[in-house]
């Protein structure tokens, strides 16, 4: 049994990393509003690159987990650890200092926030203390360049910078997600900034900051704020909800404008605590607004299953239109959805149209259901990470869920993923895949507690036009405990496969630092576009 607890991964229970749109936008409005966030190329050669966090890295006495991220760039043969770059807090020209428990690079989030064709990384530092404020929270952005990310010009924000709605307060967990869409529709991404642990008159209610982009870059001039308090914003602001934990952009009416979809996995509904719930609000020439916002539970009408107890309807999202009819359709993780067994885990997909989300034509997945790998068994936590691509290059998005409590041969926590694709009925399980790292030609193998599947991203890293699939392992070992890896699988006119897949950590040639007991190389990981 490995010493550090499995429950260091998910620090503050919160999403690991925000997912894109996938391919299928079929109209030039969609799919500007669509792709202006969904590329992570951070030196604009044509390949999306991969940016990974290590929020436990410590670097050097007295900074234990101050955090850091690897980017390794992409190129046609794949991801490669030559050239990649190593950033922290530390690193010349980012903002702010390395300190100990910051977490820097809990969450990620790439856009080209200044429109300049380089993307952009977002980077959380949940824990950042504020003067003498701890655990406030704070973002670093990182702007791109043909050299790849640089700290020349990144900028810092935090809830007492400039513009930035509420104030820097105890336990915030500012940046606990990230997510990037043009909710404005003037070319430039946008970023929203969850903050799971704002409190008003009873803790941890959460909020949203949002971000504007322009020819500066993000900006807190013109920012929103939003609560469940905000008008039009559905339910009330309530104790433990955690509005913001967990955020995804997509085009769900496909209007030109991206909307946002927050997940609220802390959300009494009615007299059953923590059964969960979505709030969507909707993306304007002004900006994300709350008036015409929906509020979603399992108890919605269409909406499969029923609100439970602990369900955490909205723990994970993610949006991709997997019908291509061009309104981007939502994912909802439901990780701790029961059955006659605990935690068994599931997922909701909400259907786009002009009017928004609806419940009608919704499906409700689980690994019971037909042709889904594997069984549904006690504590998998299906549906704890998700992100969608087109991994088989049909024009329609598919879903990847992570399952990263699966035991595989017995071996407890090890971690799966399925993979349903898309079809012009929506997602099926006819055709669907299941990997672990037990599957042929997939780096390492199936070890206790090594949470594969727990971040999750698509990003076509070769260039070939299929979407590849990124699964972090934050908690693999070697010789040391949780120093973390990733697997990548590269897609295929069959879907993703094992063959020619890769395997990384701190130790692969040419990947910069070293693999270090609980560094947790690949809590998140971002990739997308293009």
């Amino acid at each position: 049994m490995r010493r550090l607890a499995v429950a260091i991964a998910i620090i503050l229970g919160l999403g690991m990393a925000p997912s894109v749109i996938g391919a299928a936008a079929d109209t030039a409005a969609v799919a500007k509003a669509a792709a202006i966030s969904a590329e992570s190329d951070f030196n604009n050669d044509g390949f999306s690159d991969l940016a990974i966090g290590i929020p436990g890295q410590t670097l050097g006495t007295g900074t234990f987990s101050a955090g850091a991220v690897s980017i390794l760039y992409g190129r046609a043969a794949g991801l490669t650890g030559a050239g990649s770059q190593y950033l922290t807090q530390n690193t010349r020209g980012v903002s702010s200092t390395a300190e100990p428990q910051d977490r820097f690079g809990s969450t990620l989030a790439a856009g080209d926030f200044n429109n300049d064709g380089f993307a952009d990384l977002a980077i959380s530092v949940p824990q950042e203390s504020i003067g003498l404020v701890d655990g406030a929270g704070a973002v670093n952005v990182l702007y791109g360049s043909a050299a790849g990310l640089t700290g020349s010009g990144s900028q810092y924000f935090n809830q007492d910078t400039s513009g930035v709605g509420s104030s820097a307060e105890r336990n915030d967990h500012f940046g606990g997600a990230l997510a990037t869409s043009d909710f404005n529709n003037d070319g430039f991404a946008d970023l929203a900034i969850g903050a799971p642990g704002e409190d008003s008159s009873v803790p941890d209610v959460g909020a949203v900051n949002v971000l504007y982009g322009g020819t500066a870059g993000l900006t807190g001039a013109g920012s929103h704020f939003f609560t469940q308090n905000t008008p039009g914003v559905g339910d009330n602001s309530e104790f433990g909800d955690t509005f913001g934990a967990a955020l995804t952009g997509g085009d769900f009416n496909h209007d030109g404008f991206a909307d946002l979809a927050i997940g609220v996995y802390g959300e009494g509904v009615g007299s059953i605590a923590i059964a969960g719930a979505v709030n969507v609000l909707y993306g304007t020439s002004a900006g994300l607004t709350g008036a015409r916002s929906q509020y979603l539970t399992q108890n919605t009408p269409g909406v499969g299953n029923n609100a439970e107890e602990l369900d955490q309807f909205g723990f994970a999202l993610t949006a991709g239109d997997f019908d291509n009819d061009g309104f981007a359709d939502l994912v909802i993780g439901v990780p701790q959805e029961s059955t006659t067994l605990r935690y068994i885990g599931a997922v909701n997909v909400l259907y786009g149209t002009s009017a928004g989300l609806t419940g009608a034509r919704s499906q409700y997945l689980s690994q019971n259901t037909p042709g889904v790998g594997n069984n549904a068994e006690e504590l998998d936590q299906f549906g704890r990470a998700l992100t969608a691509g087109d991994f088989d290059h049909d024009g329609i998005s598919d879903l990847v869920v992570g399952v990263p409590w699966e035991s595989i041969r017995g071996i407890s926590r090890a971690g799966a993923v399925n993979v349903l694709y898309g079809s012009a009925a929506g997602l099926t399980g006819a055709g669907s895949q299941y990997f672990t790292q037990d599957n042929p030609g997939v780096g390492s193998s199936a070890e206790e507690d090594d949470l594969f599947g727990l971040s999750l991203a698509a990003g076509d890293l070769n260039d070939n036009g299929f979407a590849d699939l990124t699964i972090g392992v934050p908690n693999e070992s070697g010789s040391l405990d949780a120093i973390g890896a990733i697997n990548v699988l590269y897609g295929a006119g069959a879907g993703l496969t094992g063959s020619g897949s890769q395997f990384f950590t701190q130790d692969s040639p040419g990947v910069v630092g070293a693999a270090e007991e609980g560094d947790q190389f690949g809590t998140a990981v971002a990739a997308s576009g293009p």
